[in-house]
């Protein structure tokens, strides 16, 4: 039996949904308007505060190199630990959503959101924020994965990619706040105390999910026994041989990197230290990409629905993104201005994210649909942690100990993501191409 749901809270569809309609996403015929106005709600809300935490080293990176005294490839490892950790979460993750349901899995995170947040607000040295980062990977390791299963099981299928798009979009305001609205109140009030602010809102985002994340679709698939640890990991083994899963799991593991390279890391030092920009100029340069990633998440999810297939939008964004990096390297150190501009579009280039998650979620089936999505995902989060922490020895190895990096630093971390990147999508084009009924 599942407990009766408050008067506006999320309800699920009835149990009786065919199994083809629940492949694709169960019909929303019994929600309210206002239910899934509140469910959107808190779910967008959940992935924006993991959006914070992930992005919310490249606005500081200087001013914590400064205070803490931290070389770069320290930087990279404190920037990196929270997408490590992240990505080890997956597989725990996608098990406690599919024999518990997303609610639980919300639930447990949100605690440890509340409590890494705390600990890098009083962080003395890396270890504290390593510590930090690493409760915070924990935190948000359900943020993501655990709504797109909820509108997996409760919406149509062709309407999943426009929901991951919107999700993504909305919840890009946190990559935003980590941007000019950070800088400004590191300037103003220090970062301990913008981390602080964090921590409450981690937990009002607890109390919400509470509250209002409730009913069939955030519990366990209804209609199945519960399954015995073994048949868990089993799923696991499943969605490993599940053609395309290796494809999209290496396009998954640089794509998101790339942007995070910029936003998340190194994207402040290079305007610091290549074109002389302050601590406001950069937040500004990074809110104009961070702004360019909601439209172009947008953009590429809406794409998806009028062309029904997946891979020429996420080859083209690709070769854009490729294109973009080149540029950067070649030019960028030749002017702020264009620098900037290609920042700028490098954000709306990499946004395609929406349509390799509708790609992976059409792979698997929805006895599996946590784990492959969660497994995916731990793609897109080992990704940035490999290429934070290898981009941070590199531009260490070229630095060495100048308190101003040159750009030839840059230009090799630079390089490195566009080699991985393009290997990814030659690899990509060999990934089946499922399309949606009626596509």
């Amino acid at each position: 039996m599942h407990p009766a749901a408050p008067e506006g809270s999320f309800r699920a569809p009835e149990d009786d949904v065919p199994h083809q309609q629940q492949r694709g996403g169960a019909s929303a015929a019994g929600l309210t308007r206002p239910a899934i106005v509140a469910l959107v709600a808190v779910l967008a809300t959940a992935t924006a505060l993991s959006q914070f935490f992930r992005n919310s080293v490249g606005v500081i990176a200087t001013t914590l190199a400064g205070e803490l005294g931290l070389d770069p490839d320290q930087l990279g490892l404190v920037a990196s630990s929270f997408f490590l950790i992240f990505a080890l979460c997956q597989i725990p993750v996608g098990i406690v959503i599919d024999r518990w349901g997303p609610r639980v899995a919300l639930l447990g995170s949100s605690l440890f959101a509340v409590a890494g947040a705390l600990v890098f607000a009083q962080a003395e040295g890396q270890a504290g924020l390593i510590a930090g980062r690493l409760l915070l990977g924990i935190g948000c390791s359900t943020f993501f994965m655990a709504p797109l299963v909820i509108y997996a099981r409760a919406f149509p299928a062709d309407v999943f990619a426009s929901l991951a798009g919107f999700q993504i979009a909305f919840s890009s305001l946190g990559t935003i706040l980590a941007t000019a609205p950070l800088g400004w109140m590191t300037s103003a009030f220090g970062w301990r105390s913008a981390f602080l602010l964090a921590a409450l809102v981690s937990a009002l985002l607890l109390a919400g999910i509470v509250l209002l994340v409730r009913g069939r679709a955030a519990g366990r698939l209804p209609g199945k026994p519960a399954e015995t640890l073994p048949e868990a990991f089993a799923g696991i083994g499943a969605v490993l041989r599940t053609p395309g899963f290796g494809p999209l799991f290496l396009m998954s593991f640089s794509t998101f990197s790339t942007f995070a390279l910029f936003i998340g890391l190194w994207g402040g030092p290079y305007l610091a230290h290549v074109h002389g920009a302050d601590l406001a100029a950069q937040g500004r340069i990074l809110l104009v990409m961070a702004l360019a990633q909601v439209l172009g998440t947008l953009a590429w999810g809406s794409a998806d629905r009028f062309t029904g297939a997946y891979k020429p939008l996420a080859v083209a964004g690709a070769v854009l993104t490729l294109m973009l990096l080149a540029a950067l390297i070649a030019f960028g150190h030749g002017g702020a201005l264009r620098a900037e501009i290609i920042i700028a579009l490098l954000g709306f280039s990499c946004a395609f994210t929406p349509v390799l998650v509708a790609h992976s979620k059409s792979l698997f089936p929805p006895d599996i649909t946590g784990r492959g999505l969660s497994l995916i995902n731990m793609g897109t989060m080992s990704g940035t942690f490999v290429t934070q922490w290898l981009t941070g020895l590199a531009v260490k190895a070229v630095a060495g100990g100048a308190t101003v990096y040159p750009v030839a630093a840059f230009q090799i971390a630079f390089a490195l993501q566009a080699a991985l990147l393009a290997v990814a999508t030659l690899v990509y084009l060999r990934a089946p191409e499922p399309r949606r009924p009626g596509a």
